[in-house]
Parts: C-alpha cells; sequence; structure tokens
C-alpha cells in the first residue's frame, strides 16, 4: 500500500483525495498546502494524518512512498525534480509541464534517481480506452481513416484568471488541447499496434487574446499511417467534449472520453463508500447506419483507475496508459500547435 502525499489543495486534490477512498492500493498520508482553509478542508473530509504549510515538508517526510502533484502548470517541473531527487514516486497532473524541455528534464530527473512518473492523464487509465482499442485492432470500423477530438467552453475573459494568465499556464491548448492530442495519438498508434503515432503533419490556427494565450485552437494532422485527425481546444467556445473515429466501414463515437465514471469529479463531499459508478458508453455506427451502445462497466471511479495504475506499475518506474515516449510526443505537439497558433512558449 502506498503512502501518498498530496501537494496543492484545490479542487483536483480533492477529487483525487475522495476517488482514494475506494481502494486499498495506497492511502492519503499527508497534504501540503499554502493554502491554510483548503487544506483543513481536505483533511477534515478524508481524515489525513499530517498537513504541511510548505511543499517541503512532503519531501522531508520519509513515511510518503509517492506525491501526487496537483499545483498550476509552472510549478510542476521544479516540484518533480525536487521530488524525483528526494526519492519519491510521482503522479503529475496534466500538462506535466509548461513545454517539451521542461518534461524532458522531468523524464531524465526520474530516471537518474529511479522512481516512477506518470502524467496525470487519468481518462487513459479508463478500461473505456481499452475497450476502443480493443474495438479498433478488431476491425469493427474496418480501416481507420479520421480522427475527431474536441474539448472546450466558454470562460468568461479574466485577465487576471490562471485560465486567461500566460504565466500561469493558460489558454485552451495547454488546459485541453492536450487530451484531444493524447486521444487521436493513441488512437492512431492502436491502428497500427502501437501505444501512440506521433503526427508528420500539423497545420493549426486560432485566436489569441490580448494575455497572449489560445482562446480558441484547431489543429489538423496527418500521421505515417495516412490517418488524419482534426482538434479542437477553447476556453471562449461552446464546442462541447467528443471524440470519433471515422473507419471505412462504420465509426466509434466516445460521448465522454474525458471524465467517464467519475462521481468524485463534481462531488464537494465525500462520496460513500457504497457509491455505485456508472457504466461508460461507446457507440458504434456500422456502414449501413445501424447503432450499437457498448457499455463498458465499472468497480471504482475514474481517478481510483489512475491510482491503482501507479500502484500497479511502479516497479516498472513507468505505466502503459502513459509512458514517458508518450508524454514526450504529447508535450512535442502541444509546443507545434501552440507555436503555430502564435502563443509564445
Amino acid at each position: 500500500m502506498l503512502n501518498w502525499g498530496v501537494m496543492s489543495a484545490g479542487g483536483i486534490a480533492y477529487v483525487f483525495c475522495n476517488a482514494m477512498r475506494f481502494t486499498d492500493s495506497g492511502q492519503i498520508h499527508a497534504v501540503a498546502s499554502r493554502t491554510q482553509s483548503r487544506m483543513d478542508r481536505l483533511v477534515d473530509d478524508f481524515t489525513i494524518p499530517r498537513q504541511y504549510t510548505d511543499y517541503q515538508g512532503l519531501l522531508d517526510d520519509e513515511e510518503i512512498d509517492a506525491i501526487y502533484i496537483a499545483t498550476i502548470h509552472p510549478l510542476h517541473a521544479e516540484w518533480a525534480i525536487k521530488c524525483a531527487e528526494a526519492g519519491k514516486h510521482l503522479l503529475v497532473e496534466k500538462p506535466i509541464s509548461m513545454n517539451h524541455a521542461e518534461t524532458a528534464a522531468m523524464v531524465e530527473a526520474a530516471r537518474e534517481n529511479d522512481v516512477f512518473l506518470m502524467e496525470a492523464f487519468m481518462y487513459r487509465c479508463h478500461p473505456q480506452i481499452q475497450k476502443v482499442v480493443d474495438l479498433i485492432q478488431d476491425g469493427a470500423i474496418g480501416d481507420v481513416q479520421i480522427i475527431r477530438a474536441r474539448f472546450g467552453g466558454r470562460v468568461p475573459f479574466n485577465p487576471q484568471s490562471r485560465i486567461y494568465n500566460r504565466e500561469m499556464g493558460g489558454g485552451g491548448i495547454l488546459d485541453l488541447g492536450c487530451y484531444t492530442v493524447s486521444a487521436v495519438r493513441r488512437f492512431a498508434g492502436a491502428a497500427e499496434g502501437k501505444p501512440f503515432l506521433h503526427p508528420t503533419v500539423v497545420r493549426a490556427t486560432g485566436k489569441v487574446g490580448p494575455t497572449g494565450v489560445d482562446h480558441i485552437a484547431v489543429a489538423s494532422l496527418k500521421f505515417e499511417n495516412d490517418i488524419v485527425a482534426d482538434i479542437i481546444a477553447a476556453v471562449e467556445g461552446n464546442v462541447g467534449r467528443g471524440v470519433s473515429i471515422h473507419g471505412s466501414e462504420g465509426v466509434i463515437t466516445l460521448p465522454n472520453p474525458w471524465l467517464p465514471s467519475s462521481p468524485c469529479r463534481g462531488a464537494k463531499e465525500p462520496l460513500p463508500l457504497d457509491t455505485v459508478f456508472p457504466s461508460a458508453t461507446i457507440i458504434v455506427q456500422s456502414g449501413n447506419d445501424e447503432s450499437t451502445e457498448i457499455e463498458v462497466p465499472v468497480d471504482r471511479d475514474l481517478f481510483t483507475y489512475e491510482a491503482d495504475t501507479v500502484a500497479n506499475h511502479i516497479d516498472a518506474r513507468q505505466a502503459p496508459p502513459m509512458s514517458w515516449d508518450d508524454t514526450l510526443s504529447n508535450m512535442q505537439l502541444l509546443d507545434t500547435w501552440r507555436e503555430q497558433v502564435g502563443v509564445i512558449i
């Protein structure tokens, strides 16, 4: 059983602590935050034994095995490297860093210090993704030709908010586009029996606001197997969320690709231990327009699957749902997308 330390006490940290109620692979041992009221809430709601008012406290705590970094994006690289040097295993919120160079430094720190490191793409750990991979490889829609992924919504413009602040990692591409590029890369790779593919061609455009971050961004990709993809990320446009994979003989649609089976995501208090988790739904449409809904049953929260993935692969130092090479490819593509849209990296 892993003893977890949680770095930061914001909304996503609350979700993670809630999800840890449904596993026996680990427990929350300590939380560190510079905001006392948020930390007190986590400690009280989830009976966390220890709390620290500075992040260094987690590194100095010899009883902590793994640290979940849930800070704002610009702090990820600095603290992940410090955690690795302290011998702590790592789960780092997505995007794992601000750019490819930072990510490479984090991976090198994990390698040099022989610790686990995974980017926290929780949706990749959910059985829904493996089911889609199986459908692709079983030929359920013939040859994959086009992949479409979107993630966005409208957030009122506030130059002081994290979403619209460049120094804090704002913009749609980093915050939401990281999901879309990770999905199309995963499914393009599945068509070749590989964990992912990196595109050979990227063409992007979008809208950059007065604070220097992208408000709306689109990109077209082409992969070595001639699969093409279009992706959208937006913080100023109601583009919704979804993934569709178009093949020569049908279409696979994921109505809820990013947050399936996660009552913890919207919970404002600890969930009951007898919580029933909803199945994920995949829609397969054949060439004759007949549709089949495939239910993917689950027995835990989406973020519980993520924590269990860490525990199950910690000895290997990497986990198949998001390997180091996969994360480096993802961040390289995000850099390219942002540069073509006109965001200063």
